[in-house]
């Protein structure tokens, strides 16, 4: 059982935090009625975006106790192996079991679908091109008349949904689960091998650790950005090596279709650079690597007339249409920022958020190029942010990719503290996930 000591610093914690967002919280409602910061009224539950407070129904709590005791049968085996197969199937059936708190058609449906014909998803636009081939030759002539999300991004997501939907019969419910098999699949793979890369080993506590994240269990199965997430982390992994061309060919490739999901892949260029000067060498290899990458966008362009340039380029137009939104509207501008940095928090749990301090000393001589890691990551996503970046928040979900960064020295603080910190730990940050998805709705 953890001491008194121990809940006393949670519970500070906890107030704390609650203490400082709720004055903010005031505080830009009193600067923001409903309606004002946008469209969705997102000053209602600021730092919170896009989200709706729900009163769970009561057979919600008989998904959430499952979730949890799946979680309380399955971790003393799954912390005792690092086997991926199991992970995988444990890792999809709580995400499954989180998110039917919401009901089959708002939990499974709803994610892929939107509400209709009309809906803002990338599901509409793949349910209304003529195929691939036609999408990427013709993707600079229709970008600007596609539905919001899937105008501002590189054609990536509407292939995805579109070959999913062509494989699974066009049955909305049926891609969410094959989109969180393939976000869960390509994120524990990743994350298992950065691990091994810093630590010299993988156990099954750091894999149980990244799934029950509020992030992993409310938007794994909801966006297309977890599968962004599980490529960017897949191409860390490979090109982390410092040698053999099977890992720079899939490093080169692992950018290549990340580059087509989400212009956020410009994320992993500083992060790449950073560790690069870190380390003091691997300039050939990222050379390399970011030459193929190249090298493959032309070949696409050639082969079908997609050019990535001219995405981005009528992508940042159709965001920012009144320019640096610091300059077009400050007072959005700060709010905004500020609520990013609270939400991301928020998401990564009190819980985690009190190991940092402590993690971050424990990783400067157990594996600094960790400690590397995650203050190039957190500086980048600072730097998206001040650029403006995430105008209308969602900063939680846009950035699932973070996340894996941050766990870095929550990895380290927990496996110093030995089994009962373990134990503890992330049943706290499961039990605020199955909370929240309870009593939120949070759209995508």
């Amino acid at each position: 059982m953890p001491t008194i000591s121990t809940w006393r610093r949670l519970g500070a914690a906890a107030a704390g935090l609650a203490l400082i967002v709720g004055l903010l919280h005031a505080l830009c409602l009193h600067y923001f009625p409903k309606g004002q910061m946008d469209p969705w009224g997102l000053s209602d539950f600021w730092p919170l975006s896009v989200f709706t407070l729900r009163v769970p129904a009561w057979w919600a709590w008989g998904w959430a106790l499952a979730a949890a005791g799946l979680y309380a049968a399955a971790r003393p085996a799954l912390e005792r192996r690092d086997r991926l197969a199991p992970h995988l199937a444990f890792a999809l059936a709580l995400v499954v079991l989180s998110n039917l708190t919401q009901g089959f058609q708002w939990g499974l449906d709803y994610p892929t679908a939107g509400w209709g014909d009309g809906g803002i998803e990338y599901w509409q636009d793949a349910c209304a091109i003529r195929g691939p081939l036609w999408f990427l030759r013709h993707f600079t002539d229709v970008q600007p008349f596609l539905l919001s999300h899937a105008k501002t991004h590189p054609p990536g997501p509407v292939l995805l949904y579109y070959g999913l939907g062509a494989l699974l019969g066009w049955q909305p419910w049926l891609v969410s689960l094959a989109v969180a098999a393939l976000a869960l699949g390509l994120t524990l793979w990743g994350w298992s091998r950065l691990l091994r890369r810093l630590f010299g080993k993988v156990e099954g506590a750091w894999l149980l650790l990244l799934v029950v994240l509020p992030g992993v269990q409310i938007y794994y199965l909801a966006v297309m950005d977890a599968v962004f997430a599980g490529v960017l982390l897949a191409a860390l992994a490979d090109l982390s090596e410092d040698e053999g061309w099977a890992s720079l060919g899939r490093g080169a490739a692992w950018l290549g279709v990340a580059s087509l999901l989400s212009f956020s892949a410009l994320f992993l260029g500083p992060v790449l650079v950073g560790r690069v000067l870190w380390r003091r060498r691997g300039w050939g290899r990222l050379a390399l690597a970011v030459a193929l990458l190249l090298l493959g966008l032309a070949a696409l362009k050639l082969a079908t007339g997609y050019d990535e340039w001219d995405a981005f380029r009528t992508a940042s137009r159709l965001e920012n249409p009144g320019g640096f939104l610091g300059f077009s509207d400050p007072r959005r501008y700060l709010w905004f920022r500020l609520g990013a940095a609270l939400e991301i928090a928020l998401y990564l749990t009190p819980f985690l958020l009190l190991q940092l301090p402590l993690g971050l000393r424990r990783l400067r001589e157990r594996a600094p190029e960790a400690r590397a890691l995650f203050w190039l990551a957190l500086g980048t996503v600072a730097a998206m942010l001040l650029s403006g970046a995430m105008k209308v928040g969602e900063a939680a979900r846009i950035c699932l990719y973070l996340f894996p960064y941050l766990l870095l020295p929550a990895v380290a603080a927990l496996d110093g503290q030995g089994p009962s910190a373990w134990r503890r730990v992330p049943a706290l940050v499961l039990g605020q996930s199955l909370l929240m998805q309870l009593f939120g709705f949070y759209q995508w």
